[in-house]
């Protein structure tokens, strides 16, 4: 489900996968780093955000999670059991969900203290003789241990399920999602982006292990598992041994080249303290990826098909082009001399493409 948007403060998956779809835009950089909605730079500009979850599936995404949850996670706990993701006999359930999404506890701030709690017991590090130890915990809140995102990087992964057969306790990491699982058929698309918000919570805890010292107590393992719905219904079907060390790796990174793009950043000085107004006057760079999940894409395109951008023709074509505008290019395939040196060199590519006739 991605609980990670529950919050403003706590929307570091949402801010960090934003970022990761345009790195090249300071405008989408600074809005990712400093938590200005790209949606009130939109609305600024006179136009309607068109992104984000719907009402409706907010809601049968809540009501699934608190099904699967229900009665210390029976629902859960058998699909988990049945696909080995825990063994037999398994039981127990830390629920640490915060008031506004379905839980007990007050504050992010109070999750994140009971989730750096639970792993130092996990660990051996404090006395658990008066607790169960939980198979499954759902919601567990950690603060990324870096200086990534402002104000704060904060993480509420979905859920982890925790195996006591293998020698030392061993986290797994559980992304959950309400569309149906197919099978064979199941969206790829959706599959991957699961995967990459599971991968993303991965790193998060290896961040969170070393910080706390429990990393040599605690295994966490390198494969996962989704959550998705058994068509028509709203009881769970687990997808087990989902590798995401591909995609920790690839949160890795992103962490490391958005600190860098963030010291690279000039000192944030929203104007007249209006961050959105700060935002709005950076230097912005169009992708054909912006039409998928900006909500200032509209101004973009506009200004981009102004300026002759090739990049409203798509990526693939703003790389061929290279430094050429469309308006250049459209002289050159009706025979217009080369100017510059990238003129001539993109002119030699058409006509080996038989896009363009000789060069008079």
């Amino acid at each position: 489900m991605g609980n990670g948007s529950g919050t403003v403060t706590g929307n570091t998956r949402a801010r960090f996968e934003q970022w990761a779809k345009n790195p090249a835009c300071r405008a989408n950089t600074l809005s990712a780093v400093h938590n200005v909605p790209m949606a009130d730079v939109a609305r600024r500009l006179g136009s309607r955000p068109s992104f984000g979850q719907s009402v409706f599936a907010l809601t049968r995404g809540n009501n699934f999670e608190r099904q699967i949850l229900a009665d210390e996670a029976d629902r859960l706990l058998a699909a988990l059991v049945r696909k080995d993701v825990l063994p037999e006999g398994a039981k127990g359930l830390a629920d640490l969900r915060v008031r506004m999404n379905g839980g007990q506890l007050p504050s992010l701030p109070e999750a994140i203290a009971r989730t750096n709690a639970l792993i130092r017991e996990l660990a051996g590090q404090a006395d658990s003789r008066s607790a169960p130890r939980p198979a499954i915990i759902a919601s567990p809140t950690v603060r990324i241990p870096r200086g990534v995102m402002l104000p704060e990087a904060v993480l509420i992964l979905d859920v982890l399920a925790v195996r006591y057969d293998r020698g030392r306790p061993e986290l797994m990491v559980g992304e959950i999602k309400t569309y149906a699982d197919r099978g064979g058929h199941t969206d790829l698309h959706k599959l991957a982006v699961a995967r990459a918000q599971a991968g993303l919570y991965l790193h998060a805890l290896e961040l969170v292990l070393a910080e706390l010292g429990c990393g040599e107590r605690v295994r966490l393992r390198r494969k996962g598992f989704l959550v998705l719905t058994r068509p028509g219904s709203n009881f769970p079907s687990v997808r087990a041994e989902e590798d995401l060390h591909y995609q920790a790796e690839r949160a890795r990174r992103g962490f490391e080249l958005l600190e860098a793009a963030a010291r690279g950043l000039p000192p944030f000085m929203p104007v007249d303290d209006d961050p959105v107004e700060a935002v709005m006057r950076a230097d912005t760079e169009y992708s054909e990826a912006c039409l998928r999940f900006c909500d200032r894409e509209s101004q973009c395109h506009a200004a981009a098909l102004e300026e002759g951008n090739p990049a409203v023709l798509g990526d693939d074509v703003r790389r061929f082009l290279g430094e050429v505008d469309l308006g250049r290019a459209v002289v050159l395939l009706d025979g217009g001399d080369p100017r510059t040196g990238g003129e001539k060199d993109l002119l030699r590519r058409l006509q080996r493409a038989g896009a363009a006739g000789p060069t008079p």
